[in-house]
């Protein structure tokens, strides 16, 4: 079956399928990190809600990565860094990068 697709959606497979690797990668990172500090226990439901943040995250970030023109293991460092973060991290900065550049709020 996989032979039989068009090779255009072989490549987006295979990007997709590596970009949710290394953002499961980041965000085990982060789940493990706040494991360590003792405010979440390693096996919970919050983990259930990690793979699918990894995997929004892994599609954004991928596509960042390629519109970037970032390849190799650049786009998989970038890749995982970004799933780190994290969504609510990515929004501060949005946020921060917005005042600063003067754009007001549109749901303000």
């Amino acid at each position: 079956m996989w032979r039989n697709l068009p090779p255009e959606i072989q490549h987006t497979l295979v990007g997709f399928a590596w970009a949710v690797w290394w953002a499961v990668i980041g965000r085990s990172l982060y789940h493990a990190d706040l494991v360590r500090k003792g405010q979440r226990r390693f096996w919970s439901l919050q983990l259930a809600w990690e793979l699918m943040i990894a995997i929004g995250m892994g599609v954004v970030a991928g596509g960042a990565a390629e519109y970037l023109n970032l390849t190799g293991m650049t786009a998989a460092g970038f890749i995982a860094a970004v799933s780190y973060l994290g969504p609510r991290t990515i929004a501060a900065v949005q946020t921060w990068a917005e005042r600063k550049a003067g754009i007001d709020d549109p749901g303000s």
